[in-house]
């Protein structure tokens, strides 16, 4: 929901032109160059929260095996952009398929580079993140620096 909210947002600018048949290149590039900025903040942030939880369930004293919760981290990190791809590809034209599948590529990309990022230096999440991680409690888990 939160996904869809912010994407509709960053698409505000183009509410101004409406009613012309075709809006100006520049705010196209903008509207666009929104919708990137945004999908990349999310997917980031979706990375540093899946790494948030991993470590906060292999700090559990009952935890013998870490590296199948970081294994199952990053599958469930991944896994969300295949089902929101799935969803929108449904019912679709093969052409339309195939560019969704560049944009999930590249947005998959970003959540793999974010995870493992995070995975190996998990205070560089503490920047465009750390609101986030204070709000839903996790920020005792991920950051080791406050």
């Amino acid at each position: 929901m939160v996904f869809s909210l912010g994407l509709v947002a960053s698409m505000l600018p183009l509410l101004l032109f409406l009613k012309c048949e075709k809006p100006p290149n520049v705010v196209i590039f903008f509207t666009v160059f929104l919708m990137a900025v945004f999908q990349i903040y999310f997917w980031g942030l979706w990375s540093a929260y899946c790494v948030a939880l991993v470590m906060k369930y292999i700090q559990m004293e009952s935890v013998t095996m870490n590296w199948l919760y970081w294994v199952c981290g990053f599958i469930w990190c991944t896994a969300l952009i295949g089902w929101l791809s799935a969803k929108e590809q449904h019912g679709q034209s093969f052409e339309k398929i195939r560019n969704i599948e560049k944009g999930t590529a590249f947005y998959k990309l970003t959540a793999i580079v974010g995870f493992l990022i995070f995975a190996f230096s998990p205070n560089l999440a503490f920047y465009p993140y750390g609101w986030f991680m204070k709000l839903t409690g996790l920020s005792k888990y991920i950051f080791h620096v406050l």
